[in-house]
């Protein structure tokens, strides 16, 4: 147990900086299609942060928050495929070229976060379970960003 909090805090540290950092870089985008990929990550990111708060007990549990939470998570990972098909940039942009080179492999990822999403909210039904579904997300969130985000 103590070991899944310090789990969960090292994640949420990871999550504030993550979405400081997208708060202060994002800001001047002038291209559309990447604002609205901007604004999918963020949603993900809200949700994890909020999930997050949840799983430490800082927020109290609502079975019914958490669902709409992983629901928002599993929606907007669904999207993130489509979102990517056109090789669009911007300075602002924190997306790889790696994106487009592999793009199976990327949509493969967006998959496995939208299909675990989509099994936890069937399955999640505590605040032990918020911590076990912020590690798994967190694990899928990790594997695409360290090999598709600069």
């Amino acid at each position: 147990m103590k070991k899944r909090l310090l789990l969960c805090s090292l994640f949420s540290v990871f999550l504030a900086g993550l979405l400081s950092v997208q708060g202060i870089s994002h800001s001047g985008t002038d291209n559309e299609i990447v604002k609205a990929r901007m604004a999918s990550m963020k949603v993900i990111a809200a949700n994890m942060k909020s999930l997050s708060k949840v799983s430490r007990g800082r927020d109290p549990f609502d079975l019914t928050e958490v669902k709409d939470m992983l629901a928002k998570i599993e929606s907007s990972a669904a999207e993130t495929p489509i979102l990517f098909e056109v090789n669009a940039t911007d300075s602002t942009s924190e997306a790889a070229s790696e994106i487009w080179e592999n793009f199976q492999d990327f949509k493969d990822k967006a998959f496995a976060l939208e299909s675990t999403a989509k099994a936890l909210i069937s399955t999640v039904a505590s605040a032990d379970d918020a911590a076990v579904a912020v590690q798994s997300l967190g694990s899928k969130c990790k594997s695409c960003h360290s090999k598709y985000r600069n």
